[in-house]
């Protein structure tokens, strides 16, 4: 009897020992789904929220625009992207009061979207509801985003769900938070960059060559040493040049053809911001038309990680020709430059011919519209997929936003309307 009575306690133990294991692993198992699920609802969200700020800039664009199919454009943008929210939050449980305040507004902007596209163009009515909209689409997304935040406060705590709060109620949250912008280095920073070069030349340059280039163009008295980099193949071949200049080392390409510096790059960004981006931006110039690059205007800055990036355009006249860019990198503790990106200028600038409008600027401002409160303008070249257009630049504000309305100098068409958005390193129009 004793017998039996130990075996069974030892097949008891072993099915204790089997359960328990099996709860862990069930247990591992659980917390790997919840960990996961967490991670699909997180995505949606995100993906929701970038789509949702796309579709608050097609809205605006709408309204601004006084180009019947440029209005249908963005119009049909707003439909595509509430249809974007709508898969993205199609993820997410319904229960929760933010992604119900989200789905709510991509129905409705779907729907109207699609009911003006058929009517054509905005009445005043049809403003106001796109005006209502926009406050919607905001409000709707600081909803969602807070939601995020504090949801994700709480799964570190294992209590974060999309569901509703055991009392049967969806949790709410009631003050606003900042959620991802976009950031924007100035406008037609992606110029054409197909073709052959047209500022390069016709010299062909040794790698021994490109040594002293890359030297004379950094400044002599600043480099302790220069020797050969990897070589680059691509549509402009280059020499690699390795620069050591005190604390810092800076890695060059020097076209083959011609001998221009296409580019060049510090080995580290973390430097202290003991300069202004003033001061950086007339030590940018003074480097550039040292070097034979005058007529270049600043247009835009970035700052990160105490590096000041301004962007320059080159002049022709009183033209701003856009397509012609250089991005010159500063250290902001001393101001020295640090880095060149020139190949936007290199494959486009050329003398252009005669850059004469045929609007007179107070001609072309009626092809604004009365929204945009225009601020300043003035002529430019613009880089478009059929070429290059003469337009006026007109700056403005629109509810609290600053926008560029790119109007054709010679027949009044609005080529290009966007939106400048000042991103957390600091960038703003000069």
């Amino acid at each position: 009897m004793k017998r039996k009575t130990t075996f069974a306690l030892l097949a008891l133990s072993v099915a204790l020992i089997a359960a328990s294991g099996l709860a862990v692993r069930f247990k591992m198992q659980g917390d790997r789904y919840v960990s996961r699920l967490r991670e699909v609802y997180d995505g949606a969200v995100l993906s929701a929220l970038r789509q949702m700020e796309d579709v608050q800039l097609s809205l605006s664009k709408a309204l601004l625009t006084e180009e019947p199919g440029a209005a249908a454009q963005y119009l049909s943008q707003v439909s595509a992207g509430a249809a974007q929210v709508q898969r993205s939050l199609s993820l997410l449980p319904l229960s929760h009061a933010a992604t119900q305040s989200a789905v709510k507004f991509a129905n409705q902007a779907a729907d109207y979207s699609g009911v003006l596209l058929k009517a054509g163009a905005l009445s005043d009515d049809d403003a106001a509801r796109l005006n209502a909209m926009i406050a919607a689409c905001q409000e709707s997304a600081w909803a969602l985003a807070q939601g995020r935040e504090a949801l994700a406060a709480q799964a570190a705590a294992g209590e974060a769900s999309f569901y509703p709060s055991p009392d049967g109620e969806a949790e709410r949250f009631d003050s606003a938070v900042s959620y991802p912008t976009l950031i924007y280095d100035g406008p037609f920073s992606d110029a054409r960059q197909q073709g052959e070069p047209l500022a390069l030349g016709s010299k062909a340059v040794t790698q021994e060559e490109a040594l002293s280039i890359a030297r004379d163009f950094v400044g002599d008295e600043r480099v302790q040493s220069v020797a050969p980099g990897a070589a680059m193949g691509g549509a402009i071949p280059c020499w690699g040049v390795t620069l050591r200049c005190g604390d810092v080392t800076l890695q060059a390409a020097v076209t083959r053809q011609g001998g221009k510096v296409l580019w060049m790059a510090p080995d580290t960004a973390d430097f202290s911001a003991q300069k202004s981006v003033e001061e950086c931006r007339e030590n940018a110039r003074q480097f550039l038309s040292s070097r034979g690059l005058d007529h270049m205007e600043p247009t835009y800055f970035q700052v990160y990680e105490g590096v000041a990036v301004i962007s320059f355009a080159a002049t022709q006249g009183d033209t701003l020709l856009y397509p012609d860019l250089i991005k010159v990198q500063l250290r902001m503790d001393t101001a020295q430059v640090v880095g060149v990106e020139a190949r936007n200028y290199l494959q486009n600038h050329a003398a252009r011919g005669l850059l004469s409008p045929t609007l007179s600027p107070q001609q072309a401002q009626a092809q604004v519209g009365g929204r945009l409160k225009v601020a300043s303008s003035r002529l430019c070249l613009i880089p478009t997929d059929a070429g290059e257009k003469l337009c006026y630049e007109f700056k403005g504000e629109y509810q609290g936003h600053t926008y560029l309305s790119y109007i054709n100098a010679l027949n009044g068409r609005q080529e290009e309307l966007l939106q400048v958005v000042e991103g957390e390193t600091g960038l703003e129009a000069v």
